[in-house]
């Protein structure tokens, strides 16, 4: 179990040891680069059961939404992997994501997906402060991904997978703006342990921003390194150190506890915490996630909940329907 520790040292880290140090400077991976990124709709998390775990989820991601979290775990997507989920976020914001994973051979997955983010009616003014009409910002996001697990790197102990995504996005505010964006990650899957763990790698959101006017806006960069650990098979706990390049560097943590009612159905509770809103200045509870899941032989439903003090609450429901692998050895499932 030694790496397993070394990389959860890693992660804690990441968001511990460079969080101070980032606070007290200025420029960007700072609290002083708040709101100096474009498009952050790029990073509102996409999938209940890893916002139930705090965001800590980089390390567990296995179905079509790991498009979002982390490509490489595209990989380890049996046979086709379907996901939908609505947002309901603040300020009455909508959030909607669809996607698709198929199995292409025994090595590869591609992937396909939408976001689609609208802010409702907001009213449009002069210098003045004079009502002169309303607009409705939304953004929408078309993404394609490849999961691809690395022979040379596997043996019987240990599955190694790479992951990329592309996406486009645009944006209609009361001017239009588009710009495109991509992720890299990895995934390392030891298996034949008497604790299977994982580690993860990723960064997301490399490429060109929107342009509204003269300047084009930075993209929201974040990079992420990922742990979990499975000490029980009905239980899997996950820790995540994360570096967004505008705002100081954070970390979550989150658990999933396992219910097997019956041979195709199960009942799943997780809970987390994400240190990012600590810091914020906002009263009341923050920081803090919850929810749950039912499986049914393919299917589930998964709920998340996370509070963010005076500016509300926050509720996200998924649906994902995942085929199993006729090998079900090689694909673990959650």
């Amino acid at each position: 179990m030694k790496p397993f520790g070394r990389a959860l040292a890693g992660a804690l880290a990441l968001a511990l040891a460079l969080a101070p140090a980032a606070r007290a400077s200025g420029g960007d991976f700072s609290d002083h680069a708040v709101g100096t990124a474009g498009s952050e709709f790029l990073n509102l998390d996409v999938d209940a059961r890893g916002m139930a775990m705090g965001g800590a989820y980089s390390a567990l991601t296995n179905d079509a939404y790991a498009m979002f979290w982390n490509p490489a775990g595209l990989a380890m997507v049996p046979r086709s992997s379907l996901g939908a989920m609505h947002n309901e976020y603040l300020s009455d914001i909508r959030f909607q994501y669809l996607s698709y994973a198929q199995r292409i051979n025994e090595t590869s997955v591609l992937a396909g997906a939408v976001r689609y983010m609208d802010a409702g009616d907001i009213d449009n003014t002069d210098l003045n402060g004079n009502r002169i009409g309303n607009f409705r910002p939304r953004s929408y996001v078309y993404e394609v991904g490849w999961g691809q697990s690395i022979g040379d790197l596997t043996d019987a102990e240990r599955d190694i997978t790479m992951g990329v995504t592309m996406r486009y996005l645009h944006s209609d505010l009361v001017a239009h703006a588009s710009g495109w964006a991509g992720d890299i990650g990895m995934q390392a899957h030891y298996t034949d342990t008497f604790m299977p763990f994982n580690f993860s790698a990723v960064v997301q959101n490399l490429g060109r921003g929107q342009k509204f006017d003269k300047v084009r806006d930075t993209l929201p960069f974040r990079g992420k390194l990922g742990a979990s650990i499975n000490p029980r098979p009905f239980l899997s706990l996950a820790v995540e150190g994360f570096l967004p390049v505008s705002a100081a560097p954070y970390m979550a943590v989150g658990g999933e506890f396992a219910i097997e009612t019956s041979h195709r159905a199960k009942a799943l509770l997780r809970v987390g915490f994400n240190s990012r809103t600590l810091f914020s200045g906002l009263d009341g509870v923050r920081g803090v996630t919850a929810g749950f899941g039912v499986k049914l032989a393919d299917f589930s439903v998964d709920y998340a909940f996370m509070p963010m003090g005076i500016l509300g609450n926050t509720h996200r429901v998924g649906l994902t329907w995942t085929l199993p692998s006729k090998h079900s050895r090689r694909f673990r499932e959650r």
